[in-house]
């Protein structure tokens, strides 16, 4: 037969305790000093800490011998409604700590009525007091709400992470004395045993803290299954990571070709020394060579002492970038614009609307060069748009600036000798400019996904000039295979393939000349959430409702590596530079980073108050940024484990986050509520930020268990667009802002 209602099991070393707690009351010291010895007990004022009794040795006792009336499930309903009284009836000082201790409180004894299998107790239960909790744990409450009877308790994700894992608690001593006997006066058998069984409460020194952030502490609170939040710094420190970029890295490459060039064109111009050095006597300097403006137009405040990234290994094979896609990369390396955080390098922003696609776009994503635009949707279809074509005049090729054309020509040529021998020119076909392509004005590209039953073509119409304020729509090419809705799409580099998830638990890849499924990849057995391509191409990450994340190549069926350990449905995926690392958010509020060549994990962040739906990795790959249910945007730093900003300004869920090109200090979203907002995220922020960037409050932030604040800053730029959501934000090659949303009807609210 299994134990009585409420009582938890005893273990030996607990039972020796007892013993001496006994042999203490009747006083027998020489007893007591024997069995110490034996034992080996510690003192009696240290069984607080211990795990086997939780929060006070005396416990036990009284477990031990509780009456058969502390099995009624009824009791433990009243039991928890005389707690909340007397936590709601304390003192001002210790009620925020007191009323922490009720949601684990809660949690267990609703958990206790379903094992009980009282299915009207138990609603009444969760009718009465699950308000109490719905602020700040909206989630987990409807989740409990949906368990009615004990065979769910094995079943049901949020209940077997509730039922696995002890749930953190942090609170001064004397508040936890306060507890401890006001819960022996009331003799609250039942709660005493959810206390040591189920709740691990840290114990500070000291009064509590006043004015502490209530959500940030719930939030530090999270289950991780890694143990209370010591715990997790331990984990942390243990796993010494490799955050830099590779050798073969393109932002590497085009250091040392910029370097080469600019060694190469000064001895060229060395032979005129003297030449330039007469007539800076006749005009009072010298003028740099326009060659070399180019080279260091990239960074031309840069000096000797520049901020070289750092330079790691590979622990697994790193393909090679195409021979085309690297140049195209490299060309926008040296005309990237230098933006950051201050008024004067603020990005320029393209939005892409799609028209008559709200509420069935769930994905949206675009090449590095602009020049691609796919969207996944509802009814299982796999748009792409092509933005050259979209132009009049445009062509499928890549436009770009007659520089780069040249020096592509001269690269291609050097590597194509005997096509050069036949006055072949290697590189680009040269562009047509279209009549009337001017400056004068900005077109405006409205996306149709689904065409206007009355028009006949889907083609861009004719004789729209560059300037007019009338959208025009884009040629559109439909990848069908999936079985359902689409959720993650991701364009690989060099724009060859294109990856997109589903609900039907495939991963497909597309190939985008042919227009046709290459492959599908069926690992998972529930949906797949996200997918995302490694910088570098061949791996692909993705995140799936089963809790795992799973890395493929594409010259195999099978995944490479499966990380397991989130609690809840994995929803977004990103890569690390170095591409040895992917990050991972889920829906039991963490940020976890794994280790591609081992498939363990790293790294475990808590500090969300909702699900993760967004991560994104610095350019430098130093840091991680996180956004999710709760509109906040964090941003790790992966060498210490902490969270070093905390931004808020969204008003509703954070869809999609990305990071700038360059320095890695200039971040941007996109929400839920119509806006892209822009975050400074570099080391000065705290300080010498801008007006609209100030503190708005302090809280407690990180994961080091509360002893480390973090700033709850602003945006420093904010977008909105017109009744438009934002479901996806990324940066061009080149550091143009783009962002993508389905525009919703003008009476219907987000």
């Amino acid at each position: 037969a299994g134990a009585p209602f409420g009582v938890a099991r005893m273990s030996e070393k607990p039972l020796d305790r007892i013993v001496l707690r006994y042999l203490q009351k009747r006083g027998y010291t020489d007893a007591e000093r024997a069995l110490r010895t034996e034992a080996k007990i510690i003192s009696v004022s240290q069984m607080a800490l211990v795990p086997h009794l939780g929060a006070d040795a005396s416990i036990a006792d009284h477990i031990l011998y509780h009456n058969e009336t502390d099995s009624d499930p009824e009791s433990l309903m009243e039991g928890y409604r005389l707690l909340r009284e007397w936590t709601h009836q304390s003192l001002d000082l210790y009620k925020p700590e007191l009323l922490r201790v009720l949601y684990p409180m809660f949690v267990y004894c609703h958990l206790e009525l379903v094992s009980a299998d009282v299915p009207e107790l138990t609603r009444e239960f969760h009718r009465r007091f699950a308000t109490d909790h719905t602020l700040l744990h909206h989630d987990e409450t409807v989740a409990l709400a949906g368990l009615a009877t004990p065979a769910h308790l094995s079943s049901d994700p949020t209940a077997l992470k509730f039922k696995n894992n002890r749930m953190s608690v942090r609170v001064c001593a004397y508040t936890f004395d306060l507890l401890v006997k006001y819960l022996h006066v009331a003799n609250q058998m039942a709660l005493l045993a959810i206390l040591n069984g189920n709740i691990s409460v840290s114990v500070t020194d000291g009064d509590p803290v006043p004015g502490e952030d209530e959500t940030a502490v719930a939030a530090r609170a999270t289950i991780t299954g890694t143990g209370p939040p010591s715990k997790v710094d331990v984990f942390n420190a243990k796993k010494h990571g490799r955050w830099g970029l590779l050798e073969t890295s393109i932002e590497v490459r085009a250091m040392d070709e910029f370097d080469d060039e600019k060694l190469r064109l000064e001895k060229e111009n060395g032979k005129d020394d003297d030449d330039n050095k007469a007539k800076a006597g006749k005009k009072g300097g010298t003028k740099k060579a326009p060659e070399l403006e180019s080279v260091t137009k990239e960074d031309p405040d840069a000096d000797d002492d520049r901020d070289l990234p750092t330079i790691v290994k590979s622990e697994i094979p790193i393909p090679t970038l195409a021979h085309d896609a690297a140049l195209d990369a490299v060309e926008d390396v040296r005309y990237r614009a230098l933006v950051g955080p201050c008024p004067g390098k603020l990005p320029s922003c393209a939005f892409y609307t799609f028209t008559h696609a709200h509420a069935v776009l769930n994905c949206a994503s675009a090449s590095l060069d602009a020049s691609l635009v796919v969207g996944g949707f509802a009814d299982s279809v796999v748009r792409l748009w092509d933005m050259n074509k979209a132009v009049p005049g445009g062509t499928d090729k890549y436009e770009t600036d007659p520089a780069s054309r040249a020096r592509r020509a001269a690269k291609d040529a050097a590597l194509d000798a005997p096509a050069a021998d036949r006055g072949e020119g290697g590189g680009d076909v040269e562009m047509q400019v279209a009549d009337g392509d001017g400056d004068d004005g900005a077109t405006i590209v409205a996306i149709g996904v689904f065409p206007n039953p009355q028009s006949q073509t889907n083609h861009p119409v004719g004789g729209v000039q560059k300037g007019s304020k009338v959208a025009r729509p884009a040629p559109c090419v439909e990848f069908v295979g999936h079985a359902s809705a689409v959720h993650g799409v991701s364009i690989s580099p060099g724009n060859e393939f294109l990856l997109s998830s589903s609900r039907d638990s495939t991963v497909r890849v597309w190939s985008v000349a042919l227009e046709t499924c290459l492959a599908s990849y069926k690992a998972h057995d529930y949906p797949v959430w996200d997918v995302q391509w490694c910088p570098v191409g061949h791996y692909f990450a993705t995140a799936s409702y089963d809790g795992t994340a799973r890395v493929f190549a594409m010259d195999a069926p099978a995944p490479r590596r499966v990380m397991v350990g989130h609690l809840a449905d994995v929803d977004c995926v990103a890569w690390h530079p170095n591409c040895n690392y992917i990050a991972t958010g889920s829906a039991d509020k963490t940020v976890r980073l794994w280790d591609v060549a081992s498939g363990e994990c790293v790294r475990v962040f808590v500090g969300h108050s909702g699900g993760v739906a967004a991560l994104a990795v610095s350019p430098r790959g130093d840091a991680v940024a996180s956004s999710g249910d709760d509109g906040s945007v964090l941003v790790w730093d992966l060498g210490t484990s902490r969270c070093v900003h905390h931004f808020v300004g969204h008003v509703g869920a954070v869809h999609s986050l990305e990071w700038a090109f360059g320095r890695g200090d200039l971040l941007a979203s996109g929400g839920a509520d119509e806006t892209v907002r822009l975050w400074d995220t570099s080391a000065s922020s705290g300080s010498d930020a801008g007006a609209s960037a100030k503190p708005l409050r302090k809280t407690v932030g990180g994961v080091r268990g509360g002893d480390f604040s973090v700033a709850k800053r602003g945006p420093v730029q904010t977008l909105r667009t017109k009744n438009t959501p934002v479901c996806a934000v990324g940066f061009t090659g080149r550091n143009v802002l783009l962002a993508m949303g389905a525009r919703a009807p003008k009476n219907e609210t987000t």
